[in-house]
């Protein structure tokens, strides 16, 4: 089998000698290689490691591509974990690392890495284009289940019943077959081979079983485009709105401004709650807690979202520190997202929240710097409100 050694030789940026470091050199193109008489085998993508001695000196053998016309690319993961492509030229015996990373990088048409590894790499990455050629049998047959994002029907009409949506449509096409007012506080409808007419809104209600608003006393009700602006509906604000229910799948074109209920502010719920703007916690509702004694120690904060503030203490390379946050507000069936918000030392620590428990989660920072750092990390975290039902 062909092969090449590559030797390297690692320095700090100060030009020390960086020992016990471990290079992991990946081949991304699968060759063909003739061994004795007509016998050929072939070398699948895979993965050699080689680690440094004191002296920062290290060396490798990797395989050499020689028969077939594929290049020999690889890509090398240094202690950094920062990744860099190279090629191994035809017929080198020996050769040195900064050699091929600055005078062999693959590009154009020798970057011709196996279609399983390149494939790999857009999943996992999530780019690429979905067609139908690339789903079962090239195409979708059948009905796409509500569950799964679909509609569960294969026309329009039996996509609206599915979804609850045709009575919405029967009132929007009513309310677009309005002529102009017969005569004062009256409106007609044309509704299939004859019309009916209200006299007063009351009548109107009623007809449409939209059933009764309560005494509404000196506050009004204004109905502009959609939204219900500033008022209270009812004598106080325990009235309620009796009659048709409003549920889920009911959808507001305006927004809903004020008080209504007995309570404020109300809660909003729907199939979905979309915003234009900023959406999240209000001002006042976080919090800040800075870690006592050392990066293990466990700190509470009782707050839906906050800071908090590592201890200064040191944080060896590659190693990991873990502490309990206990917060009154997490549920079991919680959702805690933390995140690194500033330290000394930029993509220097990779955070991951643990366990979620009533009352509590565990967090752990891990330093992926290259060498210990004493810093006072600060992360912001969030508690996602989540049900398993």
């Amino acid at each position: 089998m062909a092969s090449t050694t590559v030797n390297f030789n690692l320095k700090t940026a100060g030009y020390v000698n960086y020992a016990n470091q471990t290079l992991t050199f990946r081949l991304l193109t699968a060759g063909a290689e003739a061994s004795t008489g007509d016998e050929s085998y072939l070398v699948l993508p895979g993965i050699v490691t080689a680690t440094s001695a004191a002296n920062g000196d290290g060396s490798v053998t990797l395989f050499r591509n020689g028969k077939s016309a594929i290049d020999s690319v690889y890509e090398v993961i240094l202690p950094n974990r920062e990744k860099l492509q190279f090629i191994i030229p035809s017929g080198t015996s020996t050769v040195e690392l900064s050699n091929l990373l600055v005078n062999n990088q693959p590009s154009g048409s020798n970057t011709q890495q196996s279609s399983v590894y390149d494939a790999a790499i857009q999943r996992a990455n999530h780019t690429g284009d979905l067609t139908l050629d690339s789903l079962p049998n090239g195409s979708i047959t059948g009905t796409l289940a509500v569950a799964n994002g679909g509609t569960n029907a294969s026309s329009a009409s039996a996509a609206r019943t599915s979804l609850g949506a045709q009575e919405q449509k029967d009132v929007l096409d009513d309310l677009g077959a309005l002529s102009a007012p017969a005569s004062d506080g009256q409106f007609i409808v044309a509704t299939g081979s004859g019309a009916f007419q209200y006299e007063t809104a009351a009548t109107a209600r009623t007809s449409l079983g939209l059933g009764t608003i309560a005494t509404q006393a000196s506050n009004s009700v204004d109905i502009d485009g959609g939204a219900i602006d500033g008022a209270v509906i009812g004598a106080n604000a325990a009235a309620a709105i009796t009659g048709t229910t409003i549920t889920a799948s009911t959808k507001f074109a305006g927004a809903i401004d004020g008080t209504v209920g007995a309570t404020t502010p109300a809660a909003v719920t729907g199939t979905n709650v979309l915003a234009t703007t900023t959406l999240g916690y209000k001002a006042g509702s976080g919090g800040t807690v800075t870690q006592a004694t050392d990066k293990t120690t466990a700190v509470t904060l009782n707050k839906i979202n906050g800071e908090i503030i590592m201890n200064g203490a040191a944080l060896a390379d590659d190693a990991t520190a873990a502490f309990t946050l206990t917060n009154s507000t997490i549920a079991a069936t919680d959702v805690v997202i933390v995140n690194v918000a500033s330290v000394g030392t930029a993509g220097a620590y990779q955070v991951t929240v643990g366990a979620v428990a009533a009352g509590s989660c565990s967090i752990s920072v891990l330093n992926v710097s290259g060498g210990s750092l004493s810093q006072a990390i600060k992360l912001n975290f969030a508690v996602i409100k989540a049900v398993k039902a």
